[in-house]
């Protein structure tokens, strides 16, 4: 394992962040991040790409890439074009050439730093191409089906103006009865209340149980900037990244058998399900990457 590699793995622990959730966010494949923690770049397709991959390795646990590159110079392949740049650097005039091989060799730099930055643009449109593609998938598939919802109906005028009257009147009754409907609810939901109790531990993961109503809301906000990701029973990604200070995520706990949230800094994250908020059993302040899961129980009493 390389020194560039061990300071990547700190960065991302420090962060909170398995390879699982790396590969998530840079779509690089776990094989390669963890060849590039170890220092194995053998398995990786070109030296172009081990730069690259590190670079967003870096930037994706919070470091400079840049900087990265700088300080541990001896860890990272250098690419074609530094190379031949190092090589002429050492290169000696030892008499003078003739002038079409000088003018070429005085070039030649120049031509290959274009070669590389036409490379990079175009590696960097078709990778812009990819995400606008997946991006406007998924607004295709979230798009409301709205010509499904618009209809007429044509009438005689004489027929309608009666069906108004009785739609009317049946309205009012209608509006009536969800009154007194909508009472009765507000009521029954004033004698509801939440429990959110500690169910157990195990290592730096704690189960809690909600219970007492079958309306849930978890809302899960920010006091200083902190990593989070919430995933559901299914293993769905619910949220996932860094939520700023004043910041806060709020998601329906009613359908959800469960939630499972990995905290980053649990010292600046406060968790509530409806008016409850919950309390630690592990000490944010000795346990400051937490794994919490929230069962919901319904209208299940705790004792």
């Amino acid at each position: 394992m390389t020194e560039l590699g061990k300071r990547l793995i700190e960065a991302r622990e420090e962060k909170g962040m398995s390879l699982e959730d790396l590969q998530t966010v840079t779509k690089i494949q776990k094989r390669y991040l963890l060849a590039i923690e170890q220092g194995n770049y053998d398995i990786i397709p070109g030296k172009f790409y081990v730069r690259a991959f590190i670079k967003q390795y870096a930037e994706a646990v919070g470091l400079n890439p840049e900087q990265l590159f700088e300080e541990f110079r001896k860890d990272v392949p250098s690419t074609y074009n530094d190379e031949v740049s190092d090589k002429l650097s050492n290169i000696k005039p030892q008499r003078e050439l003739p002038k079409p091989a000088s003018k070429v060799l005085e070039l030649l730099p120049t031509i290959l730093i274009i070669g590389g930055v036409l490379v990079v643009i175009a590696i960097i449109y078709v990778i812009v191409q990819a995400v606008n593609h997946d991006s406007g998938q998924k607004n295709n598939q979230t798009a409301p089906q709205q010509s499904e919802s618009k209809y007429e109906v044509s009438e005689d005028s004489s027929l309608a103006k009666d069906q108004k009257k009785k739609e009317k009147a049946s309205s009012d009754d209608q509006e009536k009865s969800s009154k007194k409907d909508d009472s009765s609810k507000d009521s029954s939901k004033d004698d509801e209340t939440i429990s959110l109790k500690a169910a157990n531990t195990e290592g730096s993961t704690t189960t809690y149980e909600a219970s007492g109503t079958e309306e849930m809301e978890l809302t899960i906000s920010a006091t200083k900037a902190s990593w989070l990701r919430v995933r559901d029973e299914s293993g769905k990604v619910l949220k996932m990244g860094e939520l700023k200070d004043g910041e806060s995520f709020k998601t329906d706990l009613s359908e959800l058998s469960q939630v499972d949230i990995r905290l980053g800094n649990a010292t600046g994250i406060d968790i509530k399900v409806n008016d409850e908020t919950l309390k630690y059993e592990l000490d944010p302040k000795n346990t400051m990457t937490q794994n919490i899961v929230i069962v919901n129980k319904g209208k299940e009493k705790s004792s």
